[in-house]
């Protein structure tokens, strides 16, 4: 903010060109829209839980997740800050030059632009180091946990049920090598990286939180459900289009527009439609299921998912399918081996009598009598 080159933060708000912008009011359904995506679509992420399900109690956990909320809403002014430095400043003053990062469609490596050309050399060092470890951090960590959540639910759960742990590791690794090329291509090709991790928050919102909403809340949901809801869900967000993939939409919703580009924008909140389609889906398609296979509308096997009707093993039999069943064969059923935690003798005989008297030669045949008699 000190530099020679940056203007006054307040007065360029003010002006006519302002680096605050501006809402049109037939694009307040499309903010609120992209609101509630940031905002509930923020819930269902993998490194939440992870902190989550790692805190030592509940209630830290519940503590953590208010701070960190307060938190968000505290390490975002320094993002507002450098973006108004930004758009305050006269590139041309500077090793930069023209034409400005709006105009070099840069607008999105603000950070690192404002730490190289506007701040000391040992500012920009240190600076650019943290930025530069902090997205190799998140890059890792995201690459080796889609890597561990492929090889457990996917490879073991549902091909490999026996798979041994080098198995496993050997799954990770090559899983890791193919998401890190992924990855690096999606970052060549990509043309903004606030696009990529906006459109994931957009799967996530749609796809994800309805999930995660009836796993929770809604009791009778099943698979069924959950699949026909993940089905609806994705579909109606890939229909509506993406400009950040430069994809057309199959759906135009009211008030859609074509940008310089000729790519549609929808300025209907169809992500929030999307997503609420998804989870009443997923509650009515899981309810039917249950209803035609407990009525007997559909005969138990057809439940092929094993989601509603329940299939007892030997191995998971519970007490009331033994006693009801009439196929248990008498010989299959293991042995009791009965325990006798007290002997008759401690029983029947009141040990503290006997101790305050004199253990005489008659009382001690006595008690032996006792005992074989009782044997």
């Amino acid at each position: 903010m000190s530099h020679p080159a940056v203007k006054n933060i307040g007065f360029t708000a003010a002006q006519e060109e302002s680096w605050l912008g501006s809402i049109e009011p037939l694009d307040v359904y499309s903010w609120l829209d992209n609101f509630f995506l940031l905002m509930l679509g923020g819930i269902p992420w993998q490194a939440y839980f992870q902190r989550v399900l790692s805190s030592s109690s509940a209630t830290y956990a519940q503590v953590l997740s208010f701070l960190a909320a307060f938190g968000c809403l505290v390490m975002a002014l320094p993002a507002i800050l450098i973006g108004a430095i930004g758009a305050s400043t006269d590139w041309n003053r500077t090793m930069y030059g023209l034409p400005d990062p709006t105009d070099r469609k840069e607008a999105d490596m603000i950070l690192p632009i404002v730490l190289q050309y506007l701040c000391p050399v040992y500012i920009s060092f240190f600076g650019l180091g943290a930025v530069s470890a902090a997205v190799m951090s998140s890059a890792d960590s995201s690459i080796l946990s889609a890597s561990s959540m492929f090889a457990r639910n996917i490879y073991q759960l549902s091909f490999r049920q026996n798979a041994t742990d080098r198995e496993i590791v050997w799954v990770m690794r090559i899983t890791i090598f193919l998401f890190g090329a992924s990855a690096t291509a999606m970052a060549l090709l990509a043309k903004s990286v606030y696009g990529l991790w906006y459109l994931s928050s957009d799967l996530v919102y749609i796809i994800i939180f309805p999930q995660l909403l009836c796993v929770l809340f809604i009791k009778g949901t099943n698979t069924y459900g959950a699949i026909a809801g993940y089905l609806f869900g994705l579909v109606l967000r890939i229909t509506g289009g993406e400009p950040y993939l430069y994809l057309q939409p199959l759906i135009f919703y009211p008030g859609y527009y074509a940008d310089k580009n000729n790519i549609y924008i929808q300025r209907f909140p169809f992500k929030t439609l999307a997503m609420l389609t998804s989870f009443f889906t997923n509650i009515a398609i899981s309810y039917l299921a249950k209803y035609l296979f407990e009525s007997g509308s559909l005969p138990p096997k057809l439940d092929f998912l094993d989601a509603v009707v329940a299939r007892y093993s030997q191995e998971n039999m519970d007490k009331t399918t033994l006693v009801k069943s009439d196929n248990i064969i008498l010989n299959e059923l293991a042995p009791v081996n009965p325990r006798h935690s007290l002997t008759l003798t401690s029983t029947f005989t009141n040990k503290e009598a006997f101790s305050d008297i004199d253990s005489s030669p008659e009382l001690s045949s006595a008690e032996d009598n006792l005992v074989t008699n009782t044997k």
